[in-house]
């Protein structure tokens, strides 16, 4: 700790010191302006818009970490843990996100518990959510740079307890196969919060916050998607802070990207997934001008595990895998138990006629399901049920229909380089959508998906 007699401070560090001083009287005054930040929003819809969660296919976990302003003391970080948790077949998703933000001599731990419930509108999955928490901050009276060592009101804040206040959040979530928007709106009770120290009391509100995320799909040919995003956020409807992102992915798989906000401070990104279920990417953000050299860089980094990768885990919504907890000898056995009561007979399925044909009632066992062809089906619409990254997952679920006593089959898109399970064909969008009535009752989730 250090007084203005100890050191003499050079004159680009005097700045820096001020700025920080800055910084924490927006903590203190308004601190949900100074709340977190993640560059990088567009890759995980639900830390800003919990609702998502209901329209994930996987489970998942997301890590992020940024240091903003980099060459700055004391200047904002974030460190951010979210779950998405899918339950299978039930339209429902919990998820769990816990962030610290720190700045200066403040530590803010945010933890939420969400509930989302997921809607089929054709084409589009809506999910609402609700999410509960709590908010608590402290200060860290190592971290601070006295100018007056015996401010009552800095002493008041900081050798007060850590104060804990309850917080509630509420959105909504649309997507659809190219796009997906929502809305929320957190601090909700506005929590306030107070400090004391002896005499002296300090005091402020936290502010409500919104925001508004909406991205789009764009398909460039030849495994080359473009996706534009933008994120909106507003702090007690007076103040907006923008955020854009514009990034060029290849194959699903490899990606990068520019970014810039309304501050003028412009980034890139890139990121990569080493396989199915894990990916891993990196933000770079400069301020704008003579902040550039003052403050430095903002950097982030992110890696999302779905739970397959670790061994585990379901999945809900468009894709219906079955549980990956147990190995494929352990699913066909369970398929095998729940069928012995089924006639014994065997039929080799190269299309939805062979499996009507073959009929309902049979044991699953004797339903072999060669690989197709991967060429593009008859255009048209096609009452779907599941969509699977291979053929194998895509063979399981036919299975699992037959054993509800709905006949499916599967078809390969090039397009998207993914296997449909689907239940009916028709030449029209009305009477595709006639026959999502006709399953609803046993097929949560499906939807129509065209073919042109």
């Amino acid at each position: 700790m250090c007084t203005e007699d100890t050191y003499k401070l050079s004159d680009n560090f005097m700045k820096k010191i001020i700025i920080i001083y800055s910084l924490i009287a927006c903590a203190l005054k308004l601190n949900a302006q100074m709340g977190a930040r993640i560059e990088q929003f567009y890759m995980d819809p639900s830390i800003s818009i919990p609702a998502a969660i209901g329209t994930d296919e996987k489970g998942s976990i997301a890590l992020y970490y940024n240091k903003i302003f980099s060459e700055t003391p004391g200047s904002p970080q974030h460190t951010l843990l979210n779950v998405s948790m899918p339950v299978k077949n039930k339209n429902t998703a919990f998820g769990l996100l816990y962030m610290k933000e720190n700045i200066g001599f403040s530590e803010v731990h945010n933890a939420y518990a969400t509930y989302a419930y997921s809607l089929g509108l054709g084409k589009t999955t809506l999910s609402l959510g609700v999410s509960g928490g709590v908010l608590s901050q402290n200060f860290d009276a190592t971290k601070a740079v006295y100018i007056h060592e015996n401010d009552p009101i800095i002493n008041a804040i900081m050798y007060s307890a850590p104060v804990i206040r309850a917080d509630l959040r509420a959105s909504i979530f649309a997507k659809a196969e190219r796009w997906f928007a929502g809305f929320s709106a957190s601090r909700l009770p506005k929590p306030h919060f107070d400090y004391t120290y002896y005499n002296y009391k300090a005091g402020y509100d936290l502010q409500t916050q919104a925001s508004l995320l909406a991205g789009y799909i764009g398909d460039l040919g030849n495994d080359m998607t473009l996706r534009p995003s933008i994120n909106l956020t507003m702090y007690n409807w007076d103040y907006t802070y923008f955020q854009a992102n514009l990034s060029f992915w290849y194959q699903d798989k490899v990606w990068v990207g520019i970014g810039e906000n309304n501050l003028w401070q412009f980034g890139g990104n890139i990121g990569f997934k080493p396989q199915e279920e894990i990916s891993v990417s990196y933000s770079y953000t400069v301020p704008d001008g003579e902040q550039r050299g003052l403050l430095g860089p903002i950097h982030e980094f992110r890696a999302t595990i779905g739970f397959g990768a670790l061994g585990g885990g379901v999945v809900s919504g468009d894709d219906n895998e079955s549980s990956r907890k147990k190995s494929s000898d352990d699913d066909e056995t369970e398929i095998k138990d729940e069928s012995t009561s089924r006639k014994k007979k065997e039929v080799t399925a190269t299309s939805l006629k062979d499996m009507e044909d073959f009929g309902l009632g049979n044991d699953t066992t004797g339903i072999k399901l060669p690989a197709i062809e991967k060429v593009k089906p008859a255009l048209g619409f096609y009452l779907v049920a599941g969509l699977h990254s291979n053929e194998d997952k895509a063979n399981r679920q036919i299975k699992e229909l037959y054993m509800k006593d709905v006949i499916a089959y599967k078809f390969f898109d090039p397009k998207s380089k993914s296997y449909y399970v689907y239940m009916k064909y028709y030449f029209t969008e009305k009477d595709a959508n006639k026959g999502l009535f006709y399953y609803e009752s046993t097929v949560p989730n499906m939807w129509v998906k065209e073919l042109k």
